[in-house]
């Protein structure tokens, strides 16, 4: 069964800020789709996002070492292994606890509260880029 959507029309969709599924309205469409809805909770608008198709898979088969076929994970795909790699790389040097009144100079270590162990790549007057298990950020250093 084709659903059939109008502006203005009410329907319940995942919202981002609220973390959950919340009451929303639809604002616009585009070929008879939603485009942006509005969320009655927290009033915050964002595109729509059409459910997957709930589908019977396959039983998942594990890969094995000996196992021919299919692509293999990366080996620095597991946070654990990332921070073996830092901590080797690291070499006994104490990583200090961020913030933002300190100093941070190129090739130094730190303890960010919400991105873990990082390393100081490059600084540009006030920022660093450090890079961390998710990836290269900028921070604000004095």
């Amino acid at each position: 069964m084709i659903k059939t959507y109008y502006a203005g029309m009410d329907l319940d969709a995942p919202c981002g800020r609220c973390k959950g599924e919340t009451q929303h309205r639809v604002l616009t469409l585009t070929n008879g789709v939603p485009d942006n809805l509005i969320c009655a909770n927290c009033k915050s608008v964002h595109k729509f996002r059409a459910e997957k198709p709930k589908t019977e898979s396959a039983p998942r088969v594990a890969r094995g070492s000996a196992s021919a076929g299919g692509p293999r994970p990366k080996a620095s795909a597991s946070p654990s292994r990332f921070q073996e790699l830092m901590t080797q790389e690291q070499a006994g040097r104490v990583a200090k606890p961020y913030s933002v009144q300190s100093r941070w100079e190129e090739g130094q270590w730190m303890d960010h509260p919400s991105f873990g162990l990082g390393k100081v790549q490059k600084r540009i007057a006030k920022k660093v880029d450090v890079l961390f298990r998710d990836g290269l950020k900028t921070l604000i250093s004095a």
